[in-house]
């Protein structure tokens, strides 16, 4: 695609100081998070991953019985 065409929807432009802020506090959170108790964060990344693939299992199941 060239540079001059226009893109078939707008592309966001990057975030302004307040979203890179607030992204840096988030992962400070998360770092403070896993140094303050890691065994605690380890359960929750598994519960997060158990449920994500219950859920895409679910979906599977939904579009196998409305496809055939």
């Amino acid at each position: 695609m060239a540079k001059n065409q226009m893109m078939p929807f707008p592309m966001p432009k990057g975030g302004g100081a307040a979203k890179k802020v607030l992204g840096l506090l988030f992962l400070a959170a998360l770092v403070v998070l896993l140094l303050k108790s890691p065994v605690e964060a380890a359960q929750w990344v598994k519960a997060a991953w158990v449920t994500a693939m219950t859920a895409i299992e679910q979906v599977s199941i939904f579009l196998r019985g409305v496809i055939g």
